[in-house]
């Protein structure tokens, strides 16, 4: 009798065993299944966020890309502005991104308009044949600075920069002595000199046909 009251017990204690290793089982099952779906909701918190973030940084680049253009677009305005400004004034060339609207019945003058600028090119028959640029308000002017030679001679001799910069690229019409004509070369002289020897001018100009 004591050998199977023993068993029993035993076999009591081994039931008793298994339940709470089962339970153990069943927790630790339990703490994993929430564990899993802790890092499949942050998982998914986490996709939505680079989501969201991978709209934003596509936003931020086409905003960079609009940008980026507009100033090129600013930059390549400048250079064509410069580009005629610089061949106009100091070379006599151009224009080159102008459009000419507007022609003159005097031998061919035109008006050129570019982007906040106008270049007149003058073609009179008798009179101007030069450029000149400034803004839109620019007006056409053949009415040339009339000037003797030995008024201009003085004037440069006395102050050189200030007559400078009141006959530079401007249309002047000079009362002179023609000293001589070069037809090879097709040039004309004309010039000033006082008996002292003190004043002298003289200018060559081209021969335009």
């Amino acid at each position: 009798m004591k050998n199977k009251k023993k068993g029993f017990v035993s076999y009591q204690e081994d039931i008793m065993n298994l339940a709470s290793k089962e339970e153990e089982i069943k927790k630790s099952y339990e703490e994993i299944s929430e564990e899993e779906i802790e890092e499949q909701e942050d998982k998914s918190y986490d996709y939505e966020a680079y989501e969201e973030e991978e709209i934003w940084n596509h936003k931020d680049k086409k905003a960079k890309r609009i940008i980026n253009i507009f100033f090129g677009l600013i930059i390549l305005v400048l250079i064509m502005i410069a580009i005629d400004v610089i061949c106009v004034a100091k070379y006599d060339v151009g224009p080159f991104f102008s459009i000419p609207l507007h022609t003159y019945k005097d031998g061919g003058t035109k008006e050129y308009y570019g982007l906040g600028y106008k270049v007149i090119k003058y073609h009179q028959t008798q009179g101007r044949r030069d450029k000149e640029i400034g803004s839109w308000s620019l007006k056409y002017n053949t009415n040339p600075i009339t000037t003797e030679d030995v008024d201009m001679a003085i004037e440069f001799s006395e102050n050189t920069e200030q007559a400078y910069a009141k006959y530079y690229k401007k249309f002047v019409r000079i009362i002179s002595t023609l000293e001589k004509v070069d037809e090879k070369n097709k040039t004309i002289t004309i010039g000033y000199q006082d008996e002292g020897g003190k004043y002298a001018l003289t200018i060559k100009c081209d021969i335009v046909k």
